[in-house]
């Protein structure tokens, strides 16, 4: 955890009330540039929504390391949706403070880049393969977020 991605986290809850806590939060922010090249070509289709839906799905038994019952699952990931789609609703809003607090987070976790990259390319191909306009956000993030690909 960074201070900034902590800051951000205040920030955010202080707008979005959500329960989720800190740890569940830095997921979102590592999958912020990923939903940035869903919404390169300006189209979120059917199928790319499905895989928003499936990571989401995904971060909610994989963000808890107790077993949580059926019911703690679904809230987890209804969660995640929400805010999934609250992020691509309000990407010019929180941009540039989710891609700051991650360049600062990637600094600090270098282990996360390829995470961040993998994700990237996961959610371009998830429909028809990757756009030009999804290749140039890819291209554009990696190196504001300076992965190496």
């Amino acid at each position: 955890m960074t201070e900034q991605i902590e800051k951000l986290f205040k920030e955010y809850r202080r707008i979005r009330p959500v329960k989720m806590d800190v740890e569940q939060f830095t997921y979102l922010v590592n999958l912020f540039p990923a939903m940035l090249v869903v919404m390169a070509d300006d189209l979120l289709d059917t199928t790319e929504w499905e895989a928003v839906k499936s990571l989401a799905r995904a971060m909610a038994q994989s963000v808890q390391e107790e077993v949580l019952d059926p019911e703690e699952q679904e809230g987890l990931e209804r969660i995640f949706v929400t805010e999934f789609r609250y992020l691509l609703d309000n990407t010019d809003r929180w941009k540039s403070k989710f891609l700051n607090a991650l360049t600062d987070y990637v600094k600090q976790n270098d282990q996360n880049k390829e995470f961040i990259l993998e994700a990237m390319y996961l959610f371009a191909n998830a429909s028809d393969g990757i756009s030009p306009e999804e290749q140039q956000s890819i291209n554009e993030l990696s190196r504001r977020l300076n992965l190496e690909h």
